[in-house]
């Protein structure tokens, strides 16, 4: 079973440890989809440069702001992405960093679903 883009039950956590502040939550969204975005070029960047190593931070920096913001397959992609640039092997780091790009293209979808819905 797929699990959708966003996790609804850490969305609504992060909405409830930010007090219930519709405002600031949509300000940690939209600071997240600007980093996101640099984040992926940054992965794209050490793939064209065939450099495994310059995929550790970014892949760990999107891990994290993906896990607060309940983008969890995304952040289970950057995850495991991060561990094997660690160990020095990406099998087939193109595609995998597409990937990536296409999970957070869905968890940018995703959020501002949830922001519409929210009102």
């Amino acid at each position: 079973m797929n699990r959708p883009a966003i996790d609804p039950e850490t969305l609504d956590h992060l909405l409830e440890i930010t007090g219930g502040d519709v405002e600031f939550l949509d300000e940690l969204v939209d600071t997240y989809l600007e980093d996101g975005r640099a984040q992926v070029a940054a992965l794209r960047e050490a793939v064209a440069a065939n450099a495994v190593d310059d995929l550790v931070r970014p892949a760990h920096t999107l891990k994290s702001s993906s896990a607060n913001v309940g983008a969890l397959q995304l952040a289970d992609a950057c995850r495991a992405l991060e561990a094997a640039a660690r160990g020095g092997t990406v099998d087939d780091a193109g595609a995998t960093v597409e990937g990536i790009a296409a999970a957070f293209d869905a968890a940018r979808d995703g959020l501002l679903a949830a922001r519409t819905e929210r009102g």
